[in-house]
């Protein structure tokens, strides 16, 4: 008994109107109150006993069991309480990887492309609430999914991706991010943090970047780098300007 409640309590309070309606009609109908108007009071146990007065219990009766059972029906008893979240994360993690031809280099077992496949594939086991989204780029940035809760999808689609899939090579790290911050403006999030995985990092592109977004944007976001390669393969945050 301890897990059962009401889903909608305030329909209880319809016991009130209904009690008021069967203490009425029980006053006018078993009673004879209306009979009382027009009858000697010496006659009435006469009129009211015998069947006559057997059938003016049933409207009562079948009134009471109605009203009882709709209302309690209507107020909804239930055995077992659902969660109900009183919070929503609305933060945003955008992951950026690259996938031009120098990530298939092996100078890290067994790739770099496969670690930096491994890395999200952690990212996304860890990650319990918020939205994420992912982008990937050559000389292009292509949205694989864009913001969504659902991690599990994600985590689906990242043994798939290769080199192989962008259709124009290169490396513009710079319109990946530029493509990344506007997933996170247009979904209204509180804050946003952009991860861009990649094997080097052009400072100059992506610092550019960086300020474009902030100019333009009042969203707090973070722009962190993971450099898969045998000189860097450490994480590190890249300094944003205003509104990021």
């Amino acid at each position: 008994m301890e897990q059962f409640h009401w889903i909608r309590p305030i329909w209880l309070w319809a016991f009130l109107p209904l009690g008021m309606l069967l203490w009425f009609m029980f006053r006018h109908t078993v009673k004879g109150l209306s009979w009382r108007a027009v009858c000697d009071p010496q006659l009435l146990p006469h009129i009211l006993i015998g069947r006559d007065g057997e059938r003016r219990r049933w409207p009562l009766i079948a009134v009471a069991l109605a009203g009882v059972f709709t209302i309690l029906a209507l107020a909804g008893p239930a055995w077992e309480r659902l969660p109900q979240p009183v919070f929503r994360e609305q933060s945003a993690l955008v992951l950026v990887l690259d996938l031009s031809r120098s990530m298939d280099a092996a100078d890290i077992t067994p790739t770099r492309l496969t670690r930096a496949r491994h890395k999200i594939l952690d990212i996304l086991t860890h990650r319990i609430e918020g939205y994420t989204a992912l982008i990937v780029y050559a000389g292009e940035p292509f949205v694989v999914t864009p913001l969504t809760e659902d991690a599990e999808t994600i985590a689906a689609l990242v043994p798939a991706l290769s080199t192989d899939l962008m259709p124009a090579q290169g490396s513009r790290p710079d319109l990946a991010l530029d493509k990344a911050a506007t997933l996170i403006t247009q979904a209204d999030m509180v804050r946003g943090h952009v991860l861009l995985l990649t094997d080097g990092v052009d400072d100059s592109r992506v610092h550019d970047s960086s300020r474009r977004t902030g100019s333009r944007s009042t969203v707090a976001v973070m722009l962190e780098a993971h450099v898969f390669s045998r000189q860097h393969n450490t994480p590190r945050t890249i300094p944003t300007t205003s509104g990021m």
